[in-house]
């Protein structure tokens, strides 16, 4: 009995979910997301990448799609540490509401690969318009997503992804300056 305590004192703090909870993919998250909206909540988004476009619906992300790096604004450096991604933009103007969900690589961690993002965004070069808010969040060191926009169409995605998703953890919630 000591054993399993002492054990058990070993552990780290970091909020971790069972295998068995975890999406099927970074489609899947936001495929989720996007249908807990309510019909007259929705905006027109286009999802996937530019050699495959979704209409008014998320789509799967081409990792070896240029868009990547200008659309989605991962970093050169981290596109080795996805595996796969998925995208949901405003049809108006990225700035307006551009959201990813991107499963990572084996052993990559996720707030790194949260914190890369954040600077990312943070010091991309915007035109047409600021975003207002980023959110990074992290499901169980596997998936992260990102989503960046102006407050109306922030503050719906939050509460939808956080009623389907509230296991997640909040690496990013902040004020664009």
């Amino acid at each position: 009995l000591a054993l399993s305590f002492a054990a058990c004192g070993n552990k780290t703090a970091e909020p971790t979910v069972p295998a068995q909870e975890l999406p099927a993919s970074a489609l899947e998250i936001l495929e989720n997301t996007w249908a807990d909206y309510a019909e007259d909540e929705k905006f027109a988004v286009i999802g996937g990448s530019m050699s495959a476009p979704v209409d008014n619906a998320p789509g799967s992300f081409d990792l070896a799609d240029e868009g990547l790096n200008y659309l989605l604004l991962v970093p050169a450096e981290q596109t080795g540490n996805i595996t796969e991604a998925a995208s949901m933009i405003h049809m108006m103007n990225t700035n307006t509401f551009t959201c990813a969900a991107f499963k990572l690589a084996e052993g990559v961690s996720a707030a790194d690969f949260g914190a890369a993002m954040k600077e990312a965004v943070m010091n991309n070069q915007w035109m047409c318009g600021f975003p207002d808010r980023l959110l990074i969040s992290s499901l169980g060191g596997a998936y992260v997503v990102m989503a960046f926009g102006v407050n109306d169409a922030m503050n719906p995605f939050v509460q939808h992804f956080n009623a389907v998703y509230p296991g997640f953890e909040t690496l990013v919630d902040e004020a664009i300056a």
